[in-house]
């Protein structure tokens, strides 16, 4: 009874028909057409709500389509630094699938489909099935540590290679300034041409500079003995404690942690239900964990690259159903694996702007007014504790310079979180310009934006006019407006030092307004408004607004039922 890569089950009974784990009909290269589902992995489909289990079983064909931020991108060095750009790093998008986190606001699901596997591949009935769940796990290389170095740099230029050939084939060689060459003439055309001869000679070129790379790496690798390992969670007798161990493909029987799947059983009322007449099932695709392996190492990092298999197991007439794992000995059928992804970084630029989070910082007069009224000691929520000698303490001269520091003996100091924010805000305010001159990290500056805020209405005045109840949150009338026109609010010695990085470019000075912002609104330089090239819309006019968290998201068509 051996398992296989296939989808077929293990140990099909005498007479029995086998079983295959499908992607859903609707996800088929032609939706509900069997010979093409009878290849394909269960699906991964992605969700933006916390509701999306429900909005799954509602509508199961309702998910979001993939955009270019759910593939992972290398980072390359480019030179010369590209126009219009704060840094000479860029990105460049691999065909590896990049799972947002759940603080994301990016939800999954692992869908697939069980079928008889016979012609027409016609669904079986789910009380044939006493289990169902899915496993993750991840492929890795071990490398001994003498072959390090070599793999290393045979990684590093194959890598090189690929970001090349990528490049290759995003460039479109008969556009020039957004307009095709072809358009003004026979000159043209010949020239467009000639340009996509050029360029198919250079991919061809590059097509077999890549091959040689893996080919050598390949060799490389099988001269360490270095092989691809399957490696699954096994759970120790520890709770949350557990470990990455090889594992066979399609094992008879499972050791390790099992994720449930849970069947799809459509609304009765619904007739043209997505998952009527079907043997759907679905499970969450687990994006984080707080297990640890015994070194202390995350179950789940960015830097591995997972894929998960989805498995049914057959109700053996002879045992009772009890609802218990391993209360049936019937065989497993195992799925194909699904695309191979990774996990994108909790700091992830992309995701982390799903989700913006919004913090409200004191405001001053009410907070000067509240404390005044207070008796001393109160207001003071944080209570920090210093054991004996481990209080630092300090001394100041008349001009206030702190001096003869000393480690003290034991204190308990309360603060008021308000205080506390107050001076981490400051602090933040203070050290980002010395930090960016100091090091030249320009583009750090593109990681802070700032706005003028605007009230429809004063709240006191909204209160007053609409009779507001106690406990309505009058918040929601603000509204903010990004002025183009915003400038950078660095001083002098940041505007001389991004002129001599970037020769005095007017396009970076105006991406710099335009995208960074500042603590004020401040008319644009004319001359910059006049130079920008290309032209910017809303550059020295009306304000422009906030972009929407919403604007990207496109979700999958809905395909017909099949009769």
């Amino acid at each position: 009874m051996n398992g296989t890569a296939n989808g077929i089950a293990n140990g099909t009974p005498n007479g029995e028909h086998p079983w295959v784990l499908l992607a859903p009909w609707y996800r088929w290269p032609h939706p509900g057409e069997a010979p093409y589902g009878r290849l394909t992995a269960p699906a991964l489909e992605k969700f933006a709500a916390p509701t999306f289990v429900n909005d799954f079983l509602k509508e199961p064909q309702r998910s979001l389509l993939y955009a270019d931020e759910d593939f992972v991108h290398t980072v390359e060095l480019k030179s010369p630094r590209p126009k219009r750009s704060l840094s000479s790093l860029v990105r460049v998008k691999t065909g590896r699938r990049k799972v947002f986190l759940d603080t994301h606001g990016r939800f999954y699901l692992v869908v697939c489909e069980l079928h008889c596997d016979e012609p027409g591949l016609p669904a079986v009935a789910r009380d044939k099935v006493c289990e169902a769940g899915l496993v993750v796990r991840r492929r890795v290389a071990p490398a001994p540590p003498a072959a390090r170095k070599a793999l290393s740099a045979a990684l590093a230029e194959t890598t090189a290679l690929e970001a090349r050939l990528a490049g290759l084939r995003g460039v479109v060689p008969t556009t020039r300034g957004g307009r095709a060459i072809g358009s003004i003439g026979s000159i043209g055309s010949v020239l467009s041409s000639a340009l996509a001869k050029s360029g198919a000679d250079e991919i061809s070129s590059a097509e077999a500079d890549l091959a040689a790379s893996r080919a050598a790496l390949q060799s490389l690798a099988s001269f360490y003995g270095v092989a691809l390992e399957l490696q699954g969670w096994v759970p120790s007798e520890h709770k949350g404690i557990g470990a990455w161990r090889q594992v066979p493909e399609t094992p008879r029987e499972i050791v390790e942690e099992i994720f449930p799947l849970y069947p799809l059983i459509p609304d009765p009322a619904s007739k043209d239900h997505s998952a009527r007449g079907r043997t759907i099932y679905f499970g969450v695709l687990p994006a984080g964990s707080s297990d640890l392996d015994e070194q202390g190492n995350p179950r789940f990092e960015d830097r591995s690259l997972y894929e998960v298999r989805c498995f049914v197991r057959r109700h053996k007439p002879c045992c009772p159903k009890t609802g218990q794992r391993g209360d049936c000995p019937g065989p497993l059928v195992w799925s194909r694996p699904t695309e191979v992804y990774q996990l994108a970084a909790a700091m992830d630029l992309d995701g982390t702007s799903h989700k913006p989070v919004t913090i409200q910082l004191p405001d001053l007069p009410a907070l000067e007014a509240q404390a005044a009224a207070m008796k001393v000691g109160e207001g003071v929520g944080v209570r920090m504790v210093a054991p004996a000698k481990s209080s630092l303490e300090f001394k100041t001269d008349a001009d206030g310079k702190p001096i003869d520091g000393s480690v003290g003996g034991a204190a308990i100091c309360s603060f008021s979180i308000p205080l506390i924010t107050i001076i981490a805000t400051f602090v933040l305010k203070l050290f980002l310009p010395i930090v960016v001159l100091l090091f030249g990290l320009w583009w750090m500056l593109k990681l802070k934006f700032c706005i003028p805020p605007s009230f429809e209405l004063d709240a006191g005045l909204s209160a007053a006019l609409s009779a507001t109840p106690p406990g309505v949150d009058i918040s929601a009338s603000l509204s903010v407006d990004i002025d183009a026109s915003l400038k950078l609010n660095l001083g002098d010695e940041a505007a001389a030092g991004i002129e001599a990085d970037y020769g005095g470019d007017v396009n970076v000075l105006g991406e710099l307004v335009l995208e960074m912002g500042s603590d004020y609104s401040q008319d644009a330089p004319a001359d910059l408004a006049a130079d920008f090239d290309p032209p910017k819309p809303g550059f020295g006019g009306p304000r422009l607004p906030l972009p929407s968290l919403g604007a990207g998201l496109a979700y999958h068509e809905r395909v017909e039922v099949p009769a």
